[in-house]
């Protein structure tokens, strides 16, 4: 079983790689992914590479046309709208039923998960950042109690790891990014159910509205002449 696990990880991390290229820019809109070429730069073989297509095929990031491969489809903005727009339904839901019913423990873990974003934003790094951003929106969920509600937002927790990620383009500071959650977690302490759930749509539909402004500018500038 140990080769399975690992080989399973290992298509996870050249998803991941495979993801962060598309959502920079660095792969266009239609641009057919060569196998052999990608494998050689990833420095890994066929198979990894080909799971790691079916993993972002389910995300929408890729699309496989018979005979020919596999080609990059790119999340346009109205993609990232709908995406932000469910999230926001999930975490202002989330921040609710946790703002009503928390306990002393649900808060302390949250207090944590703060902590590493605010500590990685002062450290500069953007990829930690993103992480422990996504780790706080995370156990917020998971404390909610709702675990169906929980188990949405994971499933969509690859695509949101690489669209996080584009937050060191989207801010003029990490710290920004990181001073954004102290409202958030304000609103939890105070526990008033409509403030927080408030709190948390506005703050997933500003970043809502920042990414896809991003996406949109890149798309306008790729088909811009030359």
């Amino acid at each position: 079983m140990k080769p399975l696990t690992t080989r399973r990880l290992l298509a996870e991390d050249v998803a991941d790689r495979i993801r962060e290229e598309i959502l920079a820019g660095n792969f266009e809109q239609g641009e057919r992914l060569v196998e052999a070429k990608i494998a050689a730069q990833l420095g890994i073989s066929r198979g990894p590479l080909r799971e790691a297509f079916k993993l972002l095929r389910a995300e929408g990031l890729v699309r496989e046309e018979p005979h020919r491969g596999t080609f990059v489809t790119s999340l346009t903005g109205a993609d990232v709208r709908e995406i932000y727009d469910l999230r926001a339904a999930i975490e202002g839901r989330a921040a609710m039923l946790l703002a009503d019913g928390h306990k002393p423990a649900d808060i302390r873990t949250l207090r944590r998960r703060l902590d590493d974003v605010e500590a990685a934003a002062r450290r500069g790094d953007a990829r930690a950042t993103a992480a422990a951003d996504l780790a706080f929106h995370d156990a917020v969920c998971k404390a909610s109690g709702n675990r169906r509600l929980h188990e949405v937002f994971v499933r969509h927790v690859p695509l949101l790891q690489g669209l996080m990620k584009l937050d060191e383009h989207l801010y003029s500071t990490l710290d920004d990014a990181a001073l954004e959650h102290e409202p958030l977690m304000a609103a939890l302490e105070s526990r008033d159910g409509e403030l927080a759930a408030r709190r948390f749509c506005e703050h997933v539909e500003r970043a809502r509205d920042l990414v896809a402004a991003y996406l949109d500018g890149r798309s306008d500038a790729a088909l811009a002449p030359a």
